[in-house]
């Protein structure tokens, strides 16, 4: 594809068929039509009977490595990135899917605002097992909405990744996902992103992400190393947040400040008030 709004979707999966398929669908149901998936099989079973049946609605690139072969989380991303043919690349998580409009809204934005980087909002399904394994959705709530910033990382990732893209040349500048990192790849990208570009928010709902309560999401399955590689991550970047950090400390003081001004100025309207009544009860006594 050499369209300058063309998207490849990196989808990574290992044995989850039900969920890459609600996945793939959803890809394929996009409204923007310039666009590609990239399924990159991590060690799994063949998918190649849930991808085929695309191959006549999209671009469809099948990557497949045997369990000998697994290259893990982050190569089988990078290894999507470098199959990918794309000026831009998007993701989504197998166990996730995206409304209609997501590369749309998406595609728009960076027509519009000249953005290399951007990312949408994303609502947050509860899932829970039954009785024959599969997961089924007890509550849905809104994901994080927060607006670009540095410093924001350090009160926890407010992206998630399947609402997030990249032109093609930002990889090609700051490379892919660390493999030696073994959770929070994401957000180590999100750090190294962000040190040359403003990421644009778009302020709208476009994807749908899954948190199991059995723990069998790759994060939630790994607090401990979650807790570690955060703590590890945030000494890292520190210096990339500290403009950031300076700027909302200045904001948070003239705030402060203003809430002060208003404060006194509204001290000395009810003083004012205090004596016109005293004056009034004491001319009427």
């Amino acid at each position: 594809m050499t369209d300058p709004y063309s998207v490849s979707v990196i989808t990574r999966t290992c044995n989850r068929p039900r969920m890459l398929a609600r996945a793939i669908e959803s890809v394929a149901a996009q409204t923007w039509e310039q666009k590609q998936l990239v399924v990159v099989n991590d060690g799994g079973e063949s998918v190649e009977d849930i991808v085929a049946p695309y191959r006549d609605r999209m671009d469809v690139v099948l990557l497949e490595f045997s369990p000998e072969e697994k290259p893990g989380r982050c190569l089988a991303q990078v290894r999507g990135i470098e199959a990918a043919s794309g000026s831009w690349i998007a993701y989504l998580d197998d166990d996730d899917f995206w409304f209609p409009d997501h590369l749309q809204t998406l595609m728009e934005a960076a027509k519009e605002t000249g953005a290399k980087v951007l990312y949408t909002d994303a609502n947050k399904a509860i899932e829970e097992p039954d009785e024959n394994g599969n997961y089924v959705v007890t509550r849905v709530e809104p994901g994080p909405s927060e607006d670009f910033s540095r410093a924001g990382f350090y009160l926890g990732c407010y992206i998630h990744l399947s609402t997030f893209c990249h032109h093609r040349t930002v990889f090609d500048e700051h490379g892919g996902f660390d493999p030696e990192l073994p959770v929070l790849e994401d957000l180590d990208l999100f750090y190294r992103y962000a040190f040359d570009y403003v990421f644009h928010h778009i302020k709208k709902v476009t994807a749908q992400f899954s948190v199991r309560t059995d723990y069998t999401n790759a994060i939630t399955s790994m607090r401990r190393e979650f807790v570690e590689t955060n703590e590890m991550l945030a000494k890292r970047y520190l210096h990339m947040a500290v403009g950031d950090m300076m700027v909302m400390l200045v904001r948070g003081r003239d705030q402060i400040n203003g809430l002060y001004n208003m404060v006194t100025a509204l001290s000395s309207r009810v003083e004012e008030l205090e004596r016109r009544i005293a004056d009034l009860e004491k001319n009427e006594s």
